[in-house]
């Protein structure tokens, strides 16, 4: 077999390898071209007159969606509610309480200052929130709160023992039991925030060991009150939390941030509901999370502060 021959045979295959790659390339630009500009019914974006998903098999729940609302011009923004300036006020110092937070796994989100809410950017996110997938369904991406989100942010522990609910106590009871003083405003089990503030925000570096445990967990309770598992009444906290906090070290091995992530999508799910006007959930977690990861908006960031690298992004 000559070396022409077998040179030419080469050159034949090259050439067809070629043309065969081309036609390819070809074939996928007059595809994408024709989906575009409308071969493909279903990626016709602009000819699709209802807003929202045109396969509505995952996305089942999309006429309940508030950002339905924007198409039927019968739009009104939900608020976000936090209590962050009563969680602001009640900045606790006293060291031997700070200890037991630290022991109960709430040290650092009790450095966590909170913010001004802005409502325009919790708004925005919420009506890009679906209940079905529990993500921000974006112009490019999905993204969500991840429990790594709600560590790096917030400091609480996100792996241990459940967090649970339930059980049956004499409220009254409970209450003296471990806060040491009763409140006279029981209601269905929840007592008033404030209450909790002007019964033990202020006592004495001497205090006995019995008031500090009881004020550490009056605040704990007033945190979980004010922002972490804020309910619907807007200034009470129910006391089924207090058997949690009974015993520091055990209250520490909780995953207190995955029931607070928790909580929190089951707060997004509801607000991105029709007709929802008010809503409270852990807006701080929102907002920080939105400023780190999205950018729009984010006021200028300021440079590395020393004393603040071993806390949590929520704090610096």
């Amino acid at each position: 077999m000559s070396t022409q021959f077998v040179s030419n045979v080469e050159n034949t295959i090259n050439s067809r390898m070629r043309s065969a790659r081309a036609y390819t390339v070809r074939r996928f630009a007059f595809h994408m071209f024709d989906i575009l500009t409308g071969g493909d019914d279903q990626y016709q974006m602009d000819d699709h007159d209802e807003p929202g998903p045109i396969d509505t098999s995952v996305l089942t729940e999309q006429p309940r969606h508030r950002s339905t609302l924007i198409r039927e011009e019968r739009y009104s923004p939900v608020q976000f509610t936090e209590h962050g300036r009563k969680l602001n006020r009640w900045q606790c110092e006293h060291p031997a309480v700070l200890e037991l937070l630290r022991r109960a796994g709430f040290y650092y989100v009790s450095r966590l200052r909170r913010l001004q809410l802005d409502q325009s950017l919790l708004g925005a996110l919420v009506e890009r929130w679906p209940r079905e997938t529990q993500s921000f369904h974006l112009r490019h991406e999905e993204m969500s709160i991840t429990l790594m989100d709600v560590a790096v942010i917030t400091g609480l522990p996100v792996d241990g023992r459940a967090v649970t609910g339930g059980g049956s106590y004499q409220w009254a009871e409970l209450c003296g039991l471990l806060l040491g003083v009763v409140s006279q405003d029981i209601k269905g089990g929840e007592i008033k925030i404030d209450w909790l503030y002007q019964q033990f925000h202020d006592i004495p570096l001497d205090a006995p060991p019995a008031i500090v445990r009881a004020t550490a967990r009056a605040y704990i309770l007033f945190q979980i009150g004010c922002s972490l598992f804020r309910n619907s009444s807007g200034n009470r906290v129910h006391l089924k939390w207090l058997p949690h906090l009974e015993d520091f070290d055990l209250c520490g091995g909780l995953a207190w941030g995955a029931a607070a992530l928790a909580h929190l999508y089951h707060a997004l799910e509801n607000a991105c509901l029709r007709g929802k006007v008010e809503y409270c959930c852990f807006g701080t977690l929102v907002q920080i999370w939105a400023l780190d990861h999205l950018h729009i908006g984010r006021p200028e960031v300021v440079g590395p502060q020393p004393t603040l690298v071993d806390m949590p992004l929520g704090c610096r």
